[in-house]
């Protein structure tokens, strides 16, 4: 049986840098200990820009802005069949405060993000970090 599942991704940046965070552990075991953008499921009937900021809102403390609705994502294998909105998000701080969802988090440039170790489907969002110029107001 394919599990279903609706949800959010920020690119979340501040200073030129962009935040990543360290799973702790999962629904989906491999990527335990693997990082990825701040996000979540979106709640049934909940809008999807008001569920990205409330899941970096208790990821990370962080208060942010969205900037910009990104090209939907649809990733699907023989177990998951997700469709996730992005978006590029602002931040005018740097101080995280981690939930107990993560074990750490790092601030790093677009070129950076592909030599880490990115939970499943991640890296279908390296495209967008390749295109982060075209992104820029």
């Amino acid at each position: 049986m394919v599990l279903k599942i609706y949800l959010t991704k920020g690119l979340v940046r501040c200073g030129g840098k962009y935040l990543l965070l360290k799973k702790l552990k999962d629904m989906v075991p491999e990527n335990s200990g693997k990082w990825e953008c701040p996000g979540g499921k979106i709640k049934e009937t909940e809008d999807p820009e008001k569920a990205l900021l409330r899941e970096i809102k208790e990821e990370t403390g962080l208060e942010c802005k969205i900037v910009k609705e990104l090209p939907l994502l649809h990733m699907e294998n023989e177990k998951y069949d997700s469709t996730c909105h992005v978006y590029l998000v602002e931040s005018r701080v740097t101080n995280v405060k981690l939930s107990d969802e993560h074990s750490e988090y790092r601030w790093v440039s677009p070129k950076e993000v592909k030599n880490m170790d990115l939970v499943m489907f991640a890296g279908l969002l390296l495209e967008y970090f390749n295109k982060v110029r075209e992104y820029e107001l």
